[in-house]
C-alpha cells in the first residue's frame, strides 16, 4: 500500500490543531478496506473509489491512526510518521525548544507596573513574583514574561528609563535563582529592549511588531525569539479589510524578522486582540479572534492573548474579577482554531482547561479528576 499526501487538495479547510492534512492509498480496494475500522474511528472524511481512496484527518487524527496503525502495514507506518513530522509545529530558542503541535504552551504575566488593567501593584516585590515564579511552574506555566509599562487603552506612556528600572532588578533575581527559565520581556522600547538583551532575555514581545529599523538591528544582533503583534492602534481599522490589512502586517513583519536571521520557528504571531483607536472595538476583537485559524495555517506559532480583556466587558457587563470563566471559553476555541501559546493571568486554571481539551481531543474517558475539575468550574463560577 502506498501513502502520499495531497499537496493543494481541500487543505485550505482549517479544524484543531490547524489545517486539514488530504491523504491518498493506493492498493488493492481488498487491502484498502481492512482499514476501514480504523477509518471509521479516527478519520474526518472518506472517499473509496476502486483501488484508490482519500482521507481528510487533522494532526491530531492522523497521531492516532499512526498509533492504532494495523502490524500487517509495518511499513507504511513510517509513510505517515514522515507526513506527521512535516506537519509539527515548534517554537524554539537559543535556549529553548517547545514541540507545540498537539500540546499548548503556558505563557504567564508578570506586569511589575502600577497601572495595568488587571495585575497593576500586584507584583510589588521581587521576593513575591519568586514566589509566584515557582508556584505557577509547578501549576503548568512554561514561559514568563516581565513587563514594565502598561498597554492598556488610554495608558499612560513613562520613559525608557523608568520602563528599565522597574524590570531591572526582577530579570537579575529570576536569571540568579531559575537560570534555566524561559524568560520574556513585553516592551515596545528600543532601549529596554537592548538592554534586556543584555541580560539574557530569552524572547522579545513587541506590541508595535518590530517596526522601527532600531529594533530589526537589535533581532539581527542577538537573534533572540519574538512575538509580533499587529498593534490596531497604530492603523486606521475597518471590519471588512481587517483581515486583509492584519495578515499583510504580520506577513511582512515575519518576512523583516527573517530577514534578519530567524525562522518560523523563532517567531509567534499575535493577532492583537484588544488593540484598537476605533469605536467599534468590539467587533473588531470578535474578528481578530476569527483570525486565528488563518495565521495557524500558516505553520507558525500562534499566541492567544485574551486573558481577561476588556472586550468581554462589553459582551457580558463582566467586572476583571467575573471574566475568567468567559477567557477560557474564548481561549478553548482559539485552541481549536491552532493558535498554540496562551498568554494569561490564570496559570493553574488555563491548565485544566488544556487537559479537558487534550482528554477530549485524544477520545479518552473523563477520569475522576476531570470530572470534578468541570464541577468545580461550574458550581463555583456559575451563580445559582
Amino acid at each position: 500500500m502506498e501513502i502520499n499526501e495531497i499537496t493543494n487538495a481541500i487543505t485550505s479547510q482549517t479544524s484543531y490543531f490547524g489545517k486539514l492534512i488530504t491523504l491518498e492509498f493506493t492498493d488493492s480496494k481488498k487491502e484498502i478496506l481492512k482499514l476501514r475500522p480504523l477509518i471509521d474511528k479516527f478519520v474526518t472524511v472518506f472517499w473509496l473509489n476502486g483501488n484508490r481512496a482519500v482521507a481528510l484527518v487533522n494532526k491530531e487524527q492522523l497521531k492516532n491512526l499512526i498509533l492504532n496503525w494495523p502490524i500487517t502495514f509495518k511499513r507504511n507506518k513510517k509513510q505517515l510518521q514522515k507526513i506527521l513530522d512535516n506537519q509539527r509545529v515548534f517554537f524554539k530558542g537559543q535556549n529553548f525548544s517547545f514541540d507545540i503541535t498537539f500540546r499548548p504552551l503556558i505563557y504567564s504575566i508578570l506586569n511589575i507596573t502600577p497601572d495595568s488593567f488587571y495585575d497593576g501593584g500586584i507584583n510589588t516585590s521581587i521576593d513575591s513574583v519568586l514566589k509566584r515564579i515557582e508556584k505557577e511552574k509547578v501549576q503548568g506555566a512554561d514561559i514568563f514574561e516581565l513587563g514594565g509599562k502598561s498597554s492598556r487603552p488610554n495608558f499612560k506612556d513613562i520613559t525608557a528609563n523608568q520602563e528599565w528600572e522597574r524590570i531591572a532588578p526582577y530579570i537579575k533575581a529570576i536569571k540568579k535563582q531559575f537560570p534555566k527559565l524561559v524568560l520574556a520581556i513585553d516592551s515596545n522600547t528600543e532601549q529596554v529592549i537592548e538592554k534586556a538583551l543584555d541580560q539574557g532575555v530569552d524572547i522579545i514581545n513587541d506590541i508595535d511588531g518590530f517596526n522601527s529599523k532600531k529594533k530589526l538591528e537589535l533581532v539581527r544582533n542577538y537573534q533572540p525569539s519574538v512575538v509580533t503583534m499587529y498593534n490596531g492602534r497604530n492603523f486606521s481599522e475597518k471590519a471588512d479589510n481587517l483581515s486583509i490589512q492584519l495578515t499583510d502586517f504580520l506577513k511582512k513583519s515575519v518576512q523583516d524578522l527573517e530577514d534578519c536571521g530567524l525562522n518560523q520557528q523563532n517567531i509567534v504571531l499575535d493577532p492583537g486582540v484588544g488593540f484598537s483607536k476605533a469605536k467599534k472595538f468590539l467587533q473588531l476583537d470578535l474578528l481578530k479572534m476569527q483570525v486565528i485559524s488563518t495565521l495557524a495555517f500558516s505553520g507558525s506559532p500562534v499566541m492567544i492573548a485574551i486573558s481577561r480583556k476588556s472586550f468581554l466587558e462589553k459582551l457580558f457587563q463582566l467586572e476583571l474579577k467575573d471574566r475568567l470563566l468567559p477567557t477560557l471559553l474564548f481561549e478553548n476555541n482559539m485552541l481549536e482554531s491552532g493558535g498554540r501559546i496562551l498568554r494569561v493571568h490564570d496559570v493553574k486554571e488555563t491548565k485544566e482547561m488544556i487537559d479537558i481539551y487534550q482528554i477530549y481531543h485524544n477520545n479518552m474517558e473523563l477520569p475522576k479528576k476531570i470530572i470534578v475539575l468541570v464541577s468545580r468550574f461550574i458550581l463555583g463560577m456559575i451563580p445559582i
